[in-house]
């Protein structure tokens, strides 16, 4: 068998190529509502990819370029046919190079060692999923009793609406970053290129809940693929307390995914408060592994800007 050669293509705009995987978040019409400019990496073997993994090279802080993944984006894959590639499409990557990602699945050992001999910080993180959708009111009996009160109490108060609209979403996302203190970690047009390329493609569907009088209290991106159905992006309208509005809005998520028979994935998150709303659902934590590298400068400076906008 021929020997393997890796190939790192840089050309900006390039299309991905895509032998077997269906996965979403690495279909080339994805990219190009998030990222069009992009660089991917990957390996072959007698002429054919064997694996490949597209990156966003974005720049933080001056001049300091960082790979990573791209907004609105669980994950950046890589893809291979051999999961014990890993460590040869990472060599692909400039040595020192600082890079920033979600995989989409968790590492073994062994790829776990080699990332660190690379200078790279390893750390498995959780994302939460129902895996059994088909039987709704099993999945219902499932959900932890004050979570099911919260369900039942937002349907006497709020109701899905038959024609939502991205701009509500824009609206309630912006507010719940600004309870949180913390800019809006995407631009709206980045949200509305996506929202068009999901339509395009049928990948997903926009749920919009509204009271009596017509206003959205709670809105959701909700995407998907052959696999899964994941909760990509929701916001919330906080001036109606203690409706369960964002309980409501995650369980006609999970219908969705249960009409398709698909897993329904809540997206991870170590924010406790976040983990334990998700696991009230019944989910059960599925890991994947998250992989740093930043050079002693990029470091220095993000402290520093932390400790300054700490004293303002």
């Amino acid at each position: 068998m021929p020997e393997k050669t890796s190939i790192p293509l840089k050309e900006r705009g390039e299309r991905l190529p895509f032998p077997d995987s269906d996965a979403l978040f690495l279909q080339d019409w994805w990219w190009e509502a998030v990222c069009p400019e992009r660089e991917v990496f990957r390996i072959e073997e007698a002429g054919e990819c064997t694996g490949f993994w597209p990156l966003a090279k974005i720049r933080r802080m001056l001049l300091f370029p960082v790979y990573a993944c791209p907004g609105l984006t669980q994950h950046a894959g890589p893809w291979m046919e051999r999961q014990s590639d890993f460590c040869k499409l990472l060599a692909r990557i400039p040595p020192r190079a600082m890079l920033c990602a979600n995989l989409g699945f968790q590492l073994g050992e062994k790829e776990k060692a080699f990332c660190r001999e690379a200078g790279f910080r390893v750390e498995d993180r959780p994302t939460f999923r129902i895996t059994e959708t088909e039987d709704l009111d099993a999945v219902f009996r499932n959900v932890a009793p004050a979570q099911q009160r919260q369900i039942r109490k937002a349907r006497k108060h709020l109701h899905r609406q038959p024609c939502p609209r991205i701009e509500d979403l824009l609206r309630l996302q912006e507010e719940t970053f600004e309870r949180r203190g913390v800019p809006m970690p995407f631009s709206r047009e980045a949200v509305r290129r996506l929202w068009h390329a999901v339509q395009a493609h049928r990948a997903g569907e926009l749920v919009s809940l509204a009271d009596e009088d017509g206003h959205v209290r709670a809105c959701g991106l909700f995407v998907y693929d052959t696999h899964a159905c994941y909760s990509l992006a929701h916001g919330f309208d906080k001036s109606l307390k203690n409706v369960g509005a964002g309980s409501l809005l995650q369980w006609e998520g999970i219908r969705i995914a249960s009409e398709k028979g698909l897993v329904f994935d809540f997206e991870g998150s170590n924010i406790e408060s976040i983990a334990r709303f998700n696991s009230s659902f019944g989910a059960s934590p599925f890991l994947y592994t998250r992989i740093e590298r930043y050079t002693a400068a990029f470091r220095f400076f993000q402290d520093l800007r932390s400790k300054i906008g700490g004293i303002l």
